[in-house]
């Protein structure tokens, strides 16, 4: 009878468990936005400050979400604190796919736009941003960017309990190999997150089987 008991308890809990991350993600978004020059459609695009994480590096604004925020939220507030543009002004598009990384974080980019006039009075965040500028669509949607593979693997550490495991330091530890894009655009090197998110959003709007 304890048996039935324990497994009629087993069965209520996992019936109704939200399956979720067993290592907790951090959660992040950033704003892919556009603006139009000319008649035609570009990227804004940061260069990051030599005070942060990452310096030099070219990204979109974003960040880390704060208790209570949404995502969304979250993108529109960074894009206000980097690159003082008003959260009023920005007109939300949708969102491309979101990544997870191997540090358990999950970013999630959001499209939007402004209009030139309001991308004029972009007043960036010294201490975050270095540089802003703009890269063109039809450069994203014609330039194949180049693939280099790097490969993640354990490090030796002396704290680990090798004695522990079969095979102690020879277990044969998982490798993860990732592919890493490079844009380069008056030389700017655009690559990493920033470049897979770019990359995401030109086959996203290839496979609309719209012209731009």
């Amino acid at each position: 009878m304890e048996h039935k008991n324990c497994l009629k308890k087993v069965t209520a809990v996992f019936s109704s468990h939200e399956a979720a991350p067993i290592w907790k993600l951090r959660h992040f978004a950033v704003l892919a936005l556009l603006t139009e020059i000319g008649g035609e459609l570009h990227f804004i695009l940061t260069k990051r400050a030599a005070g942060v994480n990452q310096p030099g590096d070219v990204c979109f604004p974003g960040g880390h979400r704060e208790q209570g925020e949404t995502l969304v939220e979250t993108a529109l507030r960074e894009t206000e604190e980097e690159i003082g543009i008003s959260q009023k002004d920005i007109r939300l598009l949708g969102k491309s796919d979101f990544m997870l990384t191997i540090y358990r974080g999950m970013i999630q980019p959001y499209i939007a736009y402004i209009p030139y006039e309001i991308y004029k009075t972009a007043v960036p965040n010294p201490k975050e941003v270095a540089e802003i500028f703009t890269v063109p669509l039809r450069f994203f949607l014609k330039t194949e960017p180049e693939r280099h593979d790097t490969v993640w693997k354990v490090i030796e550490s002396p704290d680990f309990p090798y004695e522990k495991i079969e095979g102690g330091k020879n277990y044969p530890f998982s490798k993860s190999k990732t592919t890493q894009l490079f844009y380069e655009y008056n030389g700017h090197i655009i690559w990493g997150f920033t470049a897979q998110v770019l990359r995401n959003i030109i086959e996203i709007l290839n496979e609309s089987k719209l012209k731009f």
